[in-house]
């Protein structure tokens, strides 16, 4: 938390006290002043987050900032400075917390607003709920790519990076079983495995890693990269326990799909 904001709120106060005027009623507000602390709650908020009546505004009277994520609250403070210094509205995605203990992904627009003339300085708030953003989706997760064509794992990077993962990228498999049996237990989130590589095919890479002693090799999902020209495998793809199957020429909308089911296990 940033404790310089309230200082910077008492310092730019006269500059927006002067460019409001009036305050409206039955939307979400909440104060800057010695804390942050919601008044009021638009009528649909706690039906949204599934509480009872009035219980948001029970939940942030105990601690003002309970109801957002921990990972967004240091850059709500840096949103709210921003809007006293421009004057502005801001919209902020972020998380609020349901009452089933999860965060719902929630648009927090704001205005600075003054209640009266010559009091209290005041964001006018409305919480709407909102598709969670691309780049938040597998944030955390971290792949390795063992692909012999350079499109394949250009697309499977990109797709990784654009939702907000991270990969590292072999060419081959012997390669790949290296840095896979030298890499610490857990670090990665799944093994992508294309079918046609020098040293040692897909095929031969899933069963060393499946059947390793590693403490990942029995558990770690293995997808593995699969043209029509594959079936000619199929009996021996059924011995390697594969997690999932990815048909070439890769379709990102498959990928999206594929890595969204992945990091939600």
């Amino acid at each position: 938390m940033d404790n310089t904001i309230f200082h910077e709120f008492e310092t730019n106060r006269q500059y927006t006290a002067d460019r409001l005027d009036g305050i409206s009623s039955g939307v979400s507000l909440f104060m800057v002043s010695d804390e942050i602390r919601f008044l009021y709650f638009n009528r649909a908020a706690d039906e949204m987050f599934g509480y009872e009546k009035g219980g948001l505004l029970t939940l942030t009277d105990e601690d003002s900032l309970c109801i957002f994520h921990p990972d967004y609250v240091d850059q709500l403070y840096r949103e709210i400075i921003s809007t006293m210094r421009d004057n502005r509205l801001f919209h902020y995605d972020c998380r609020i917390l349901c009452r089933d203990g999860t965060y719902q992904w929630t648009n927090l627009s704001a205005q600075l607003v003054q209640q009266k003339e010559g009091g209290k300085l005041y964001f006018y708030c409305v919480l709407s709920p909102i598709s969670a953003p691309q780049d938040t989706l597998i944030r955390g997760s971290h792949f390795l790519i063992a692909a012999g064509q350079e499109m394949d794992r250009q697309i499977l990077c990109e797709q990784i990076e654009k939702m907000g993962g991270t990969c590292e990228l072999t060419e081959n498999g012997p390669d790949a079983l290296e840095l896979f049996s030298s890499s610490d237990e857990g670090r990665f989130d799944g093994f992508f495995i294309g079918s046609k590589m020098l040293g040692m095919n897909g095929f031969e890479l899933a069963k060393e890693v499946r059947y390793s002693a590693l403490p990942d090799g029995k558990t770690i999902p293995l997808i593995l990269l699969v043209s029509d020209e594959d079936r000619e495998n199929a009996e021996n793809i059924r011995d390697l326990r594969i997690d999932a199957f990815l048909r070439k020429p890769i379709r990102r909308s498959d990928l999206f799909a594929l890595l969204v089911h992945l990091t939600k296990k």
